[in-house]
């Protein structure tokens, strides 16, 4: 005999909001180049009409894009797709990333991904003055572990200039902006390996192998010298 079909599993699926309707719409259009960076949007009565929908919905949708940084309300000229990428649209991913329930293994995962894949980026796209940008960084922070100058806040802000250098020297915008929100999530315990004096000499050493690697643009050296540096940041800020 047929087992009987729970008739609930027939119910019909919600509806997407109104407004959640009007971000995709804006979403899709940018992705098919429908709409670019610049582009004067309709306004709001426009709008209503061509997505046959609400006034409020419309202008509720402007304002999470708005927060979103995807678009600019210019006051008595309309409104407009942003220029540029904005820091606030990542700003959504990092708090999703933190409340998201996440454990140690994954995180070093995330970091070894990103580092692994950035450096490698490094080596192809650097310039000699970005190498000398990294070389920068690691000397100010190299200055402040031999003055004994190892305040913890201080030596994370250092530690993370030097890796938001090599985020630059990657020589791509979206890379940089994605190494950046990662760098924010792992800020924390950073620097927590910094509470100890030793713990910021094994990272600035680590920092020695890692910028030498890319002066040399030796791939493998490279990446030897970051596993190296996030098994000690795991053991360290566990």
């Amino acid at each position: 005999m047929s087992n009987v079909v729970d008739g609930e599993i027939f119910k019909v699926q919600q509806r997407k909001s109104a407004v959640d309707t009007i971000i995709e719409t804006i979403r899709d259009l940018l992705l098919t180049k429908q709409l670019k960076r610049g582009d004067r949007l309709p306004n709001e009565i426009e709008l209503t009409k061509k997505l046959s929908t609400s006034r409020g919905s419309v202008r509720e949708a402007m304002k999470i894009l708005s927060a979103y940084g995807i678009i600019e309300i210019k006051r008595g000229n309309g409104t407009f797709i942003s220029h540029s990428m904005n820091n606030r649209l990542f700003d959504h991913l990092v708090f999703q990333m933190i409340l998201s329930d996440v454990d140690k293994k994954m995180l070093t995962e995330l970091r070894e991904l990103i580092e692994l894949g950035i450096v490698k980026i490094v080596i192809a796209n650097a310039t000699d003055e970005d190498l000398r940008l990294i070389q920068a960084a690691h000397s100010r922070m190299a200055d402040s572990v031999n003055r004994a100058d190892v305040d913890p806040k201080s030596m994370t802000d250092l530690d993370l200039g030097f890796h938001l250098a090599i985020g630059r020297a990657a020589r791509n915008e979206l890379i940089r902006k994605v190494y950046e929100v990662t760098l924010d999530l792992f800020s924390p315990s950073i620097e927590k390996t910094h509470m100890r004096p030793d713990n910021s000499r094994n990272a600035l050493r680590n920092h020695e192998a890692i910028l030498a690697g890319l002066v040399a643009r030796d791939q493998s050296r490279t990446e030897a010298a970051v596993r190296e540096s996030i098994t000690q940041w795991a053991i360290l800020s566990s």
